[in-house]
Formats: structure tokens, sequence, C-alpha cells
């Protein structure tokens, strides 16, 4: 391996000793061998350390943080240590196929105008097993003015994100108001740093887990109300500033997709929980009541939680037998 390897796969984790050994295993057998691969533990209570201790590798290091820092600490700390000339954050249950960096650096090496590359993902359940891919019309390349726009309407997959490490570390810490999305602070700004590319071809798996904790984080609002928190702070940038007329279409995108996991509000939260949600986004962004697919979705969710748990299992069931 060079002294400056081509990629620096930084994988933040905080208790997810069930998948890491996969995800950590996906990097290191990447055909593309010239890499490093940086754990960030951030203070993880299960079996992480004794896990990272019965990996041997010499592109791997492993790192426990002595408090939980967040998110955004822990991929600061992973940015700061990063030396390769790509950069990349892969989940920590999460999998990338053997080829993925391969091809990925050809097209930026390819693009000197790109800042990053980022691609469509295959959904897995907790087992593994495919539950559909990621949706989207992203092209081959945007501008970072329409890939800016286009986080909003289409969304991105983070573990399928490589970006020039020169452009990251030229950015300030990532901004820790961002939460669970810092992930889109990250992505928003190299946005804005260059051209977009996008890898059609499913390289990375993406686990979508099923649990209650991803009930819980659509039953409060919570989500909604960050990811607008975060569009504004986004249009309120000085480089956005020429995007600012189309802040509109962004906030309707981002309440479209408060609908869209309305059924997931419904399982965590029940009909009333359900309910106060659509009220606080219809309060926020009051033209998607002109939506009918937001009106679709209300629907769906107004249906009984046992109802919608058995459609999603057999849709699952279904996307895995079409595989």
């Amino acid at each position: 391996m060079s002294t400056i390897p081509v990629v620096s796969i930084v994988i933040p984790t905080y208790n997810a000793e069930p998948w890491l050994e996969e995800a950590v295993r996906s990097a290191l057998s990447q055909t593309l061998t010239d890499i490093e691969v940086l754990v960030f533990d951030n203070a993880s209570t299960d079996a992480t350390p004794d896990l990272m201790a019965r990996i041997s590798d010499p592109r791997l290091s492993y790192f426990r943080a002595a408090e939980n820092i967040g998110f955004a600490g822990n991929v600061t700390r992973g940015i700061e240590a990063a030396r390769g000339r790509y950069f990349l954050v892969l989940g920590a249950d999460d999998v990338l196929k053997p080829t993925f960096l391969a091809e990925a650096v050809a097209l930026l090496d390819a693009d000197p105008a790109a800042s990053m590359l980022h691609g469509r993902a295959i959904w897995i359940d907790d087992d593994g097993a495919p539950i559909g891919v990621m949706r989207g019309t992203w092209p081959a390349k945007s501008s970072g003015e329409d890939a800016f726009l286009r986080t909003f309407t289409e969304g991105f997959c983070y573990s399928t994100v490589i970006s020039r490490t020169e452009h990251v570390k030229r950015l300030q810490a990532m901004d820790e108001r961002w939460g669970m999305i810092s992930d889109s602070w990250l992505f928003l700004k190299m946005c804005l740093a260059g051209e977009v590319l996008f890898l059609d071809t499913p390289l990375v798996l993406y686990r979508v887990r099923d649990s209650s904790l991803s009930f819980e984080l659509y039953a409060d609002g919570k989500m909604f109300n960050d990811h607008l928190m975060g569009l504004e702070q986004a249009f309120s940038w000085p480089e956005a500033a020429p995007l600012r007329p189309r802040a509109r279409e962004a906030r309707l995108a981002v309440a479209l997709q408060a609908f869209d996991t309305m059924h997931m509000t419904r399982i965590g939260a029940g009909l009333s929980g359900m309910l106060a949600k659509s009220w606080q986004v219809t309060q926020a962004v009051p033209g998607i009541l002109l939506s009918p697919r937001a009106w679709l979705r209300f629907a769906f969710a107004l249906l009984p939680a046992t109802t919608i748990q058995w459609l999603r299992n057999w849709r699952r069931t279904v996307a895995i037998d079409q595989q």
C-alpha cells in the first residue's frame, strides 16, 4: 500500500456489534485494495471492543472514545484522521459490494470537476435479506446547485457517498445541531463544492433496521423538525444564496417525505400521534395540502396499525422473492 491511500473509509459506530464485522470486512474486501479503514467507536457499551480485537489487517485502525461525542463529533474525528485522496463514511450496519470503490474512484478520477459521487443502494433488513432498491431519478452528473436541490426532492444514501478528501477537510467541523441528519449537512456542503456524480448500479447494501427505535424516530415529529431546520439553515448559507428562490420547493419535498413515513408514526405513536404529526407538518408547510400523494399517504396511515404492519411484511416478502 502506498503512503497515501486512495480511499479512507470511516466507520462511525455505536452499539452496532451484531452488524459491524460484516461492514468492516466488506470494506477490507474491496477489489481496490489501497485503502485505510478507520473505525471510530462512540463509547459503545456492547461487545464492539472485543469484536475489533479479533479483526486483524494492517489497513484497519480502531479508535474508541472515552465518552459519547455524538454522531457529528464522531464523523469529525474521522475527517481529521483521514489520509486518503477520497473519503467515505460507511454505516456500521451497511455493506459494500467488492467492486464499489474501484468503480466509484474510476468515475471520480475521470472527472476532476466532481466533488463527490453517490449511488443507488439496495435496502436490506436486519438479517441481510434484500427488501427493495433506492428510488430516485438522479442523473449521471449534476451541477452542484441541482444536486443541492435534489438532496431534498430525491434523497440520497450516505453510505454510497465518496468525496474528495481535500474538499471535506476544508469544511469546518460538522454542525452538531443537525443531530441525526448530520450526514445531510456534509452532503449539502459537498454539493456546493463542485459537480456530483451518480452511480446507478446498486453496489451498497443499506440496512433498514425493523426495530422499535425506527418507529420512535418518526413518532414525535423530531425527524421532520430536524429536516426542516436543516433545510432552513442550508438555504441561509452564503454560498446557497442563488438557490433561495427554490426553497419553497424543497420545503414541500420535506413535508411530503414526512407524509411518506406517516404510517411509521401510526405504528409508533398511535392514531392520535399520527394526527398530531399531520397537523404539525401542514402547519409548517401548508402547501402540502395540495399534494394528492400526501393525501394518499395520510389515508394509508389511517388504517389499523396491525393492517399496516401486515402490508409492510407482505411487501417485504414479495421484494425478497423477486430478488
